[in-house]
């Protein structure tokens, strides 16, 4: 199988975004609702939020990677899909979302890296032993 490029994996990150960002919405509208008011500084209610924001990504791409045979929402759409070399754990899938993250942050430079490697591999894939790859 073909590892897929640069611009597929994006394309299909920022599909997915769209969806974790609808789960994040939807939790905050609903913790708004049960407290009745916007949570407060310091409070208990404001670390919930902290929580669902910084959670609902490496939860849905956890679930959605065991769960669903490697694919999220987005990685059906542009026809990826996550293979690891050995088996893939809920460990792993959260070490990738942390590899990504890091990535992500200083500059995309863990991106990068698919355009100078010949196997279109990123950091994230390098340090789980985990590719992603095109499907028909």
């Amino acid at each position: 199988m073909e590892n897929a490029g640069f611009f597929r994996r994006i394309f299909s990150l920022i599909y997915d975004s769209f969806a974790v960002l609808g789960i994040i919405l939807s939790f905050t509208l609903l913790l708004v609702l049960v407290n009745g008011e916007a949570p407060k500084s310091g409070g208990f209610v404001d670390f919930l939020q902290l929580c669902i924001t910084l959670l609902s990504g490496p939860v849905f791409y956890s679930y959605f990677w065991i769960a669903n045979k490697g694919q999220t929402l987005g990685m059906q759409a542009w026809k990826i899909k996550l293979i690891s070399e050995e088996n893939l754990t809920v460990r792993v899938c959260i070490l990738r979302c942390a590899f990504s993250t890091f990535s992500f942050l200083f500059f995309g430079i863990g991106y990068f890296l698919i355009f100078l490697r010949k196997d279109n591999k990123s950091l994230a894939d390098l340090a789980t032993k985990t590719r992603i790859v095109r499907v028909s």
